[in-house]
């Protein structure tokens, strides 16, 4: 299954879209939200990322707080997937990446020599 992947950048407030083969999401595999990982794997050489977010092949999103793979039915008051002041039961995604990932939000936390607009623009234009 491919995975989509979001990177955000916080100093320009953009964000860059990139599309993983399941070949290539195998480094990415067995990691949870809050964990830095090298964006080498994806040709970002020098760049880091924390892994902020991201949702299960249904549309269900990741919590932090479910710790495992795959949906879980959890009693949750606000935040992610809920609204504020309603507490009810509900399937969310664990916080560990899987092949059932279907998408992953990182946030640049360490900056490689060349910029995310040089990155990715070169990439569209070739």
């Amino acid at each position: 299954m491919e995975t989509k992947i979001v990177i955000s950048d916080p100093k320009t407030g953009k964000s860059y879209n990139k599309t993983l083969s399941p070949d290539e999401n195998t480094s990415i595999m067995s990691k949870k939200l809050g964990e830095e990982i090298d964006l080498s794997f994806i040709g970002l050489e020098g760049y880091s990322a924390v892994i902020t977010g991201g949702s299960y092949m249904t549309g269900t999103p990741m919590r932090k707080e479910i710790d495992s793979i795959g949906l879980k039915p959890a009693l949750i008051s606000g935040g992610v997937g809920n609204r504020q002041g309603i507490r009810r039961r509900k399937s969310v995604a664990g916080n560990t990446v899987s092949q059932f990932t279907s998408q992953i939000n990182f946030k640049i936390v360490k900056y490689g020599q060349k910029s995310l607009d040089e990155i990715f623009i070169a990439k569209t234009e070739n």
